[in-house]
This record gives structure tokens, sequence and C-alpha cells, in this order.
């Protein structure tokens, strides 16, 4: 099985025809040329001394043919991948016109992630935002001051910077890259919606793997088959057994950590909790673009589909998120739609609670955020 998966994640990079495919066709194909030289030169050296790999002289020599056969198909790589690599540079993603426009969000203070611009030098250019959503709360910084630095730099984003990128520079993609408390992800990404093309990356973290410490680019991921379809647990309140009667829905969704959806409804003061997980969560679990957009798919005819239909008076929407921020992003992008309540909470969790939230609307581009019960809005 895990060959098979080695063997479809090298088709499906390559199927994308993208720098990252170049680079994937050309170290293989050195690779195989490399080692068919090797294993030709010891299959010399063992005729050489009487030792045959054929056991009958009139029947074709099998060694020979499989060591041609690795490297033409080596050779085939080196020439594709080169070919894929001359194409990027001129009319792919890598030609100045055609970069994407670096976009870094920062708000947790121990992570020592490069900037995108530096990590994908030749598909990813300045935005000419530079440090202005590095968020860190500052040593002694209140929380309060903190979170109203973070929301005014994110409608700030929205309001002035995005404005002016969609208007002057509508065609280059945004590369997004994010090391930050999920209520900052989820207003990233749900600020930017649909309003421009986004590629995703996600810094992976989890020490335990070989891909370790470096920027994931979503597109370079294949899908696994992950499904949430299975893993939807509701956990109503006793006293609104009436549909009509919720006004407060909550979202515990639950894909790379577990999280108590019972904690989060006695916290939050919510109508009805919806449960969203995995079977088994890890850190690293969900950076297939296509899988991403497979479950962000799920759970908006889950919304639409089944939530909506059965409680057609709700005011606001709550959620709590343990997941990868690049999916983080692309499920709040996807959020953003006016038929939604016009209170979204995002809440960030500690293993006291939810301490803080921030509070968004669908086509607003305003964030505000709430500390315990009170709420305070910033104005812009």
């Amino acid at each position: 099985m895990q060959f098979l998966d080695v063997v479809l994640d090298f088709g499906y990079v390559i199927c994308q025809k993208r720098l990252s495919s170049a680079r994937l066709l050309i170290k293989t194909g050195i690779s195989t040329l490399a080692t068919t030289i090797g294993i030709g030169s010891i299959v010399a050296a063992l005729s050489y001394n009487g030792i045959s790999l054929s056991t009958d002289s009139n029947e074709p020599v099998v060694s020979p043919l499989l060591i041609n056969s690795a490297a033409a198909f080596g050779l085939l790589s080196l020439v594709m991948g080169l070919c894929f690599e001359f194409y990027e540079r001129i009319w792919g993603e890598a030609a100045k016109i055609n970069r994407s426009k670096s976009i870094d969000l920062r708000s947790l203070s121990k992570a020592h992630a490069p900037k995108l611009l530096d990590s994908f030098p030749l598909v990813i250019e300045s935005s000419g935002i530079h440090n202005d959503l590095f968020l860190h709360q500052d040593a002694n910084e209140p929380v309060d001051a903190w979170l109203k630095r973070s929301t005014e730099a994110l409608s700030n984003f929205a309001n002035i910077d995005l404005a002016r990128m969609n208007e002057h520079e509508r065609n280059n993609p945004l590369a997004i890259g994010a090391v930050a408390h999920i209520p900052h992800c989820f207003a990233l990404g749900f600020l930017i919606a649909n309003r421009r093309l986004t590629n995703y990356y996600c810094w992976y973290r989890d020490l335990d793997k070989t891909e370790k410490s470096r920027w994931v680019d979503c597109r370079d991921k294949r899908t696994r088959g992950k499904s949430i379809k299975e893993g939807i647990t509701v956990f109503p309140s006793e006293d609104t057994a009436n549909p009509e009667q919720i006004t407060k829905l909550g979202f515990s969704i639950e894909l790379s950590l577990p999280s108590d959806p019972k904690q989060f409804k006695q916290e939050t003061g919510v109508d009805v909790v919806y449960q969203i997980s995995f079977e088994k969560k890890s850190i690293g679990n969900l950076f297939s673009e296509k899988e991403q957009v497979k479950i962000v798919k799920e759970i908006r005819d889950l919304i639409n589909n089944e939530i909506l239909q059965t409680y057609r008076n709700v005011k606001e929407f709550h959620i709590t998120i343990a997941a990868q921020c690049s999916f983080v992003m692309r499920l709040a992008a996807d959020m953003n739609q006016n038929h939604f309540p016009e209170v979204i909470k995002v809440y960030h969790y500690e293993k006291s609670g939810y301490p803080w939230c921030f509070v968004l609307s669908p086509n607003q581009d305003s964030v505000r955020f709430s500390i315990s019960n009170n709420e305070l809005e910033v104005t812009v």
C-alpha cells in the first residue's frame, strides 16, 4: 500500500505539469540513470569473471533488457523534466508575469518559518504587504490590545491591500501561507473568499515526519479518500427540542486533533453542536488540495442540505477547528456566503477553554473580536 501511494503521488504531481513536476522528473531521471549505470557495471564485471545471468544461451538475456528499459525511462524523465522546466520559466507560473503574490500570516511566536517568497523564489514574488500580517503578540502586551491590533490589520488588508491588488494585479494568483492561530487563519480566508485565485501553502511542523520544517504546496499532494460523512455527531440541548427555537449553532471540526464538543457547547452557550471529525487524526493529514476541496464541499453540503433546512431561524454560527492552517483558510473562503448567518464566531482553544474569538459577517470586510462575553468592535 505504501508503494502504491508513492506511485500515485508521483503520477499526481507529474500530471499537474508545474515547476515542481519538472524538478521531480529531472531528479528521477538523474537518479535512475545513475542507478542503471552502476548496475550495468556490476553485470559486466560478473560476465567478465565467467558468471552469466542467463541460464540458456538460446533464451533472451533478461537483465540487460531491464537495465536498458530503466535507462530509457530515466532518460525520458530527464528530457521531459527539462522541457517542463523550460516551459514553466518562459510561459508557466515561473514566468515573471504569472508569478503568485505572496501573503504571509503569522501570529504564533514559536513558529520560525521562512517567508513563502524565500522558499519559492521562482514562482512567488512580493505583494508589497511585507510584514503587515506579522501579528505576534508582544511581550507583556494585553490580550485585548493584541486582538485589537490583529483585527485592525486584517480589516485593513481586506479594505486596502486586497482591494489594491484586485485593481492593479488581478490576474496574478495569491500564494498564502499561515503559521497562526485558527481565528486569524479563518479571518484571512474569509476576507479573501472567492475574490482571487488562491494557492495555499502549509508549514509542515510534525517533527516525526520526513517533510518536517518546510512549506508544502497543497497542489503537490493527492487525494487519499478521506471523508467526514461517517464522522458527524450531533449534540442538541435538552430544552430546545423544537428546531424553530434554535438560533445559535456550533461546529466542532476535529480533523488533526481531538476536541470536546460538550465543553465547547457548554462554554459558548450554543443550542446545538455538530461534531465533524476523521477517524484517524494527525497533524499532517490534510495537505492535499483536492482532498481539502472535497471536505469543504461535504461541509457545505451538510450546512445547506441538512442544517439550514432543519434549523431555519439560526442567527449565529460558532466554530472551533483543529486542522491544518491551509484547510482552515480554504473552508473560511467557502463560508463567506450571503445565505449564511450574519454572525460567524471562530474560537481560539486553549487548555483552559475558549477565551476569545473573532467575529465575522458575510460580505463585510471588517473583523471584530470577543473576549468572554464582552464583544468589542473595531472601527477601520
